[in-house]
């Protein structure tokens, strides 16, 4: 039949573990729902933090397997 689709994961590197205390270091997820979980927690927090629209997670923070998708455009950013 077609080709099956991967999926695009994302993984938090150990020493950013501390900014982010709702997700795992180290263990691969997929990328969708990692960037759910630090988008809601943006909206959540009232110090000033919104999203753009480049990508939610930082490549400095995490680490990235398969092919990027249309969710993994969103940036989140400081005011």
């Amino acid at each position: 039949m077609g080709e099956q689709q991967e999926t695009r994961e994302a993984r938090l590197r150990p020493e950013y573990g501390r900014l982010y205390p709702y997700l795992v270091p180290s263990q691969w997820a997929p990328a969708a729902v990692a960037t759910d979980r630090v988008v809601a927690h943006v909206l959540g927090r009232p110090d000033g933090w919104f999203i753009t629209g480049e990508q939610a997670l930082d490549p400095e923070h995490f680490e990235f397997r398969g092919k990027p998708t249309a969710t993994d455009r969103w940036k989140i950013r400081p005011a």
